[in-house]
C-alpha cells in the first residue's frame, strides 16, 4: 500500500480532467491524475470529431453556442496540431430546412458566430459530393479536432509544471472524515499496487461515470445518459463538416476525420455508461439520412461503427427528464459544488459540456478551487500553447 499527500487529486483522463490537471498546476496547485483506462477512452476518444462553431446549439441553446465559439477560437491557438479547419456547411434541402436556415442564422449572429448564406450552386462548387437537391446551405467555423493529442498536450504541460498522472489506475474508493472528502483509494490494474492519496479537494472530471464516481463518496448525482452511435466510412467526398440545416436530431451531420468521413449520430437513453449496446436501425437510419446530404454514401463501405456516452446533466430543480428528451437537455456544463450542494466538503463535481469547451470547462472548475483555498493565481491555460509532442 503507498500512501501520497497531494492538494487536489483529478479522476478522469478525458479532455475535461486532464484540462483540469493542467490549468490546477499552471496555478502551483499540487495534482495527481487517476484514470481507469487510457488517456482519452472514454467519450472523449469515442466523440464524432468535430470541433463545435457552436451553430448547432445557437437556436436552442445560446450559452452553449457561445462558449463553443469563442473556445473554438482559443483551441485553434493553443493546439492547431490537434485540429483540421475543415470549415463545415449547414445544407438546406426542403421547405422545413430552409425555414430553419432564417432562425439558425439569426441565433448564430446573436452570439457572434459568423456565417454566410450561399445558394445551392455555390455550395456545390465548393463541394460537389453534396446532394443535387441542396437550396442553400450556411458557412460556419467548424472543424476537425483530435481527442488524443488535446489529452496528451494536456498532461505534458502539467507534468512540466509537476502534476503526476497514475494511467489503468482505478479509483475504488473516495475517502470520507465525517461531511468532507479528505482524499481517495485506487488500484494499478496492471500491477496491482494499492495507493490511499490523502487531498485537500477531489475532483470529479468523469463524464458519463459522474455518477458512479460521485456515489463513491456517498452522493447522488442523477445524470441523464444517452449514447450516440458514429459509422466510419471508407474514404472522404468531403472537405468540410456537413450538417443538415435543421433542429439537431438523429443522422444530422458528417464529419470528415483524416482519410474518412464519420456519419452521427443517434441518441438512445441508458442508465449505465458501461451497459450498452449499438443496435442495426442505428447504422441503417445513419446511412440513410446522411446519403441525403452526400448521395454517394450509399456506394461507400462501412470501415467501423462504434459509440460513445454523452454526460448530460439535467439540475434537479428543473424535474425528471423522461425517455426520448435527451436531446432537449442542455450541452452547457455544470461545476457542483457538493459542499453547497449535498453539504460533503472538498469534492467537485464537472460534467455536461462537450470536448470544444474542456479547456473552459476546467478553467471554471479550478477557479472554484482557487476560491475555497484562498489562491489568487489566474487561469493561463488560453494563452500558453500546448506540447505537440
Amino acid at each position: 500500500m503507498k500512501k501520497l499527500e497531494t492538494q487536489v487529486v483529478v479522476i478522469g483522463g478525458g479532455a475535461t480532467g486532464t484540462a483540469v490537471l493542467r490549468d490546477l498546476a499552471m496555478r502551483g496547485i499540487k495534482a495527481i491524475l487517476f484514470e481507469r483506462g487510457n488517456l482519452a477512452s472514454g467519450t472523449s476518444g469515442n466523440f464524432h470529431g468535430l470541433l463545435h462553431s457552436g451553430a448547432r446549439y445557437a437556436v436552442k441553446d445560446p450559452p452553449a453556442a457561445e462558449e463553443c465559439i469563442v473556445e473554438n477560437r482559443i483551441l485553434r491557438q493553443i493546439a492547431p496540431h490537434a485540429i483540421e479547419d475543415t470549415g463545415g456547411f449547414f445544407v438546406a434541402l426542403t421547405d422545413e430546412d430552409e425555414e430553419y436556415l432564417s432562425r439558425l442564422v439569426e441565433g448564430c449572429r446573436r452570439v457572434g458566430i459568423p456565417v454566410e448564406v450561399i445558394s445551392g450552386s455555390e455550395a456545390l462548387k465548393e463541394e460537389p459530393a453534396l446532394s443535387p437537391m441542396v437550396r442553400q446551405a450556411v458557412v460556419v467555423p467548424d472543424g476537425s479536432v483530435d481527442s488524443w493529442p488535446l489529452c496528451l498536450g494536456n498532461v505534458n504541460s502539467a507534468k512540466e509544471y509537476g502534476a503526476q498522472v497514475f494511467l489503468y489506475t482505478l479509483v475504488t474508493g473516495i475517502l470520507r472524515e465525517g461531511d468532507r472528502v479528505v482524499g481517495v483509494r485506487a488500484v494499478d490494474q496492471t500491477s496491482g499496487e494499492e495507493y490511499i492519496v490523502r487531498a485537500d479537494y477531489v475532483i470529479n472530471a468523469t463524464g458519463p461515470w459522474a455518477g458512479k464516481t460521485a456515489n463513491l463518496a456517498g452522493i447522488h448525482l442523477p445524470m441523464a445518459l444517452d449514447y450516440g452511435t458514429m459509422v466510419v466510412l471508407d474514404h472522404r467526398p468531403v472537405r468540410r463538416a456537413i450538417n443538415r440545416c435543421r433542429p439537431p436530431s438523429d443522422g444530422d451531420i458528417i464529419v470528415p476525420v483524416g482519410t474518412t468521413i464519420v456519419l452521427g449520430t443517434t441518441s438512445v437513453p441508458i442508465q449505465d455508461p458501461d451497459d450498452f449496446c449499438i443496435q442495426e436501425w442505428e447504422i441503417d437510419l445513419l446511412l440513410d439520412e446522411c446519403a441525403k446530404m452526400v448521395p454517394m454514401i450509399e456506394e461507400m463501405r462501412i470501415q467501423r461503427y462504434y459509440a460513445a456516452v454523452r454526460p448530460l446533466y439535467e439540475p434537479p430543480k428543473k424535474g425528471e427528464v423522461g425517455e426520448g428528451e435527451r436531446r432537449e437537455v442542455s450541452r452547457a456544463f455544470y461545476v457542483l459544488d457538493h459542499e453547497e450542494l449535498d453539504g460533503v466538503g472538498g469534492f467537485i463535481t464537472i460534467t455536461g459540456g462537450k470536448l470544444t469547451t474542456c479547456r473552459l470547462m476546467a478553467e471554471k472548475t479550478v477557479d472554484l478551487v482557487c476560491a475555497k483555498m484562498g489562491i489568487t493565481a489566474p487561469c493561463r491555460t488560453h494563452l500558453e500553447p500546448l506540447p505537440s509532442t
